[in-house]
């Protein structure tokens, strides 16, 4: 019985898994929430909006125990897309609002992904394959999420896709190493039909 315990604790990752345990953080589930319930559940912090060309992107930042958490949208109703955790420097901690208490204690980890973590602990946690590319290594899920009854009607004018009853998810998952230890990572979810 202890040996089994051991290999679910060792190897978490499991087929057919679709990255869903790195989509809530905080009591925030990635596209579900928008940066508004963000600000309402963790306290009121600057807004920064970037438009780069083509592409948007508003984000907010708390300081947690050991880390700067951001909460990312790439769409102007500020749907939440991503969650980033980095270490605090001064440059990504400036204008971020602190997380006291219990909030700031959860911070730490997001499903296990914390920031000091090696390498071989990140490839465990997220089973293969993970890409890397230097220094950054990142685990992409794909899966298939069922529309629930309101999404149905949402897509009434869409029969191929009523008829399919799916959605495509993608949820990715990146970490920036230094010298062996977890400084950074991200966690990003796309919806697409």
């Amino acid at each position: 019985m202890l040996a089994m315990v051991l290999a679910v604790v060792a190897f978490p990752a499991l087929a057919g898994d679709d990255g869903g345990r790195f989509t809530s953080f905080l009591g925030l589930r990635l596209n579900v929430g928008t940066l508004n319930e963000v600000q309402a559940r963790l306290g009121k912090t600057k807004l920064i909006e970037s438009t780069d060309t083509e592409d948007y992107e508003a984000r907010m930042c708390y300081l947690g125990s050991n880390g700067v958490v951001s909460f990312v949208s790439a769409v102007p109703r500020l749907e939440l897309s991503g969650f980033e955790v980095r270490e605090a420097v001064s440059a990504t901690a400036e204008g971020c609002r602190e997380l006291h208490g219990r909030k700031a204690e959860q911070a730490r980890d997001l499903a296990g992904l914390h920031l000091g973590m090696s390498k071989a602990e990140f490839v465990s946690l997220l089973g293969e394959p993970v890409q890397w590319d230097g220094n950054t290594g990142q685990r992409q899920f794909d899966s298939e999420q069922k529309m629930t009854g309101s999404e149905r009607g949402l897509f009434k004018d869409s029969p191929e896709l009523l008829l399919r009853g799916t959605f495509n998810v993608s949820v990715t998952v990146t970490g920036t190493f230094l010298e062996d230890h977890l400084v950074g990572f991200r966690v990003w979810k796309i919806v697409s039909v």
